[in-house]
């Protein structure tokens, strides 16, 4: 990110094409200039598992839209059953006014399980249901946990070259399956043996995921672990005990984030509008 300097006492000297001070005008006008020149920090939403919940669908798609997001990434379960087109079509009835001003970027949940049909619905993934994506200078990676993550897995391998990559990008994970969960799922013991060395070792800061009906926040090593599967499904009460845990709330919600400069700001909000958590993320 670039960093604004004040002017120089020689830069201040100059009267031709620069900005000294005997001009408040052309010192206002640089200033504007240079402000142009700074990267805008556009801000993405995330939610999960709407199911067959469509009054809270509805409404949470119409509070992601009026905030206007740069992009939205929903953690799978999409509907309660992904072999039906007519399901898709009411998801997408739903969501419209989030995809009247900006691309969904579905994780492929386990409702979610006609793979073909999934795609045919989301064209613009190019036939990928694991597969990146570059939004507010930060690399989202999208996972397929219908799939195998096993380490001789073509995706465990797509997953470690995405991750290993050297690019200066922040890493943000989006997958159903949560790793670690202490709602009625739970997590899944492969994926917290497999995965969290990989990910602290490959630049990731935050992971997204659904699959259980709550929201809940964990931090581990650096990196903060969200579950954010309350967008339409069953509301389910916490069943196990995650010593990572921050957060628990049995609650309809989604994520709005927010990017500033090398601070990734997650605030939960509920049906009302109402704040049910927050969290500042470090990027650097």
């Amino acid at each position: 990110m670039r960093t604004l300097l004040p002017p120089s006492p020689a830069n201040s000297a100059r009267k031709s094409g620069g900005c000294g001070l005997i001009s408040a005008s052309r010192l206002t006008l640089c200033a504007l200039l240079a402000l142009l020149l700074l990267p805008l920090w556009a801000d993405f939403a995330v939610y999960g598992d709407t199911q067959t919940g469509h009054s809270v669908h509805k409404k949470i798609a119409a509070a992601i839209a009026k905030r206007q997001p740069g992009a939205v990434f929903h953690a799978g379960d999409l509907s309660s059953r992904g072999s039906d087109q007519k399901h898709y079509d009411k998801f997408f009835s739903l969501s419209r006014p989030i995809t009247s001003v900006c691309p969904i970027y579905p994780a492929r949940g386990n409702h979610d399980g006609d793979k073909a049909l999934f795609l045919k619905n989301f064209p613009h993934l190019g036939g990928k249901t694991y597969y990146s994506v570059e939004h507010d200078s930060l690399l989202f990676v999208i996972l397929d946990t219908n799939l195998s993550l096993k380490p001789r897995s073509a995706q465990f391998h797509w997953l470690r070259k995405t991750l290993s990559e050297k690019n200066s990008l922040p890493r943000i994970l989006v997958m159903h399956h949560p790793i670690f969960s202490s709602g009625y799922h739970g997590g899944r013991d492969e994926y917290a043996i497999l995965l969290p060395s990989m990910l602290e070792s490959g630049n990731v800061k935050a992971v997204f995921s659904g699959h259980d009906h709550n929201y809940e926040r964990l931090e581990r090593k650096g990196i903060t672990y969200f579950v954010t599967g309350g967008a339409g499904g069953t509301l389910r009460p916490k069943q196990h005990n995650v010593s990572t845990s921050k957060v628990f709330l049995p609650q309809n919600h989604y994520l709005f984030c927010s990017r500033e400069g090398s601070r990734l700001k997650v605030t939960a909000y509920g049906l009302r509008g109402e704040v049910l958590d927050r969290a500042v993320i470090r990027l650097d």
